[in-house]
């Protein structure tokens, strides 16, 4: 046993933001391709907000993807730290609050919108909940 400063490493935490970014990356480019997707089809995703309308930009899908990336893979780590069969309650937590998701599109001003948004909602969420778990399959692995 040498006392060298890389045997006394400590392996890499599972679940770090490094770890977790490719997933918000293609979260927010999946979202990004169904709203150019509609809008090219003359789709103009806009929401009432009171008694007025609000357009839904680009810019607020994909930092709006990016943003539940981010909060899925905090809430998924802080678990791995304090639940055994952390991947298991964060999936029950991250496809609940997906299901609640799909409320929001019912605000949308036309038929064509409401649909854009579920798609851009499901999109999301699938790649959300399904990257997450699979970067973060070596935790659900019992050590030995």
């Amino acid at each position: 046993m040498s006392g060298t400063v890389q045997d006394r490493a400590v392996p890499q935490a599972v679940g770090t933001w490094r770890d977790d970014w490719p997933v918000a990356v293609v979260a927010a480019g999946a979202a990004a391709v169904v709203w150019v997707g509609a809008t090219v089809a003359g789709v103009e995703v806009a929401v009432r907000s009171g008694s007025s309308t609000r357009d839904v930009g680009l810019v607020s899908v994909v930092v709006t993807a990016v943003v539940a990336a981010a909060v899925g893979a905090g809430l998924l780590s802080v678990l791995e730290r304090r639940t055994s069969g952390a991947r298991r309650v964060w999936t029950g937590v991250a496809v609940t609050v997906w299901v609640v998701s799909l409320a929001g599109p019912a605000g949308a001003r036309t038929l064509s919108a409401g649909l854009t948004l579920t798609a851009l909602h499901l999109v999301v969420g699938a790649v959300v909940i399904v990257g997450l778990r699979r970067r973060h399959a070596d935790c659900a692995q019992p050590t030995a």
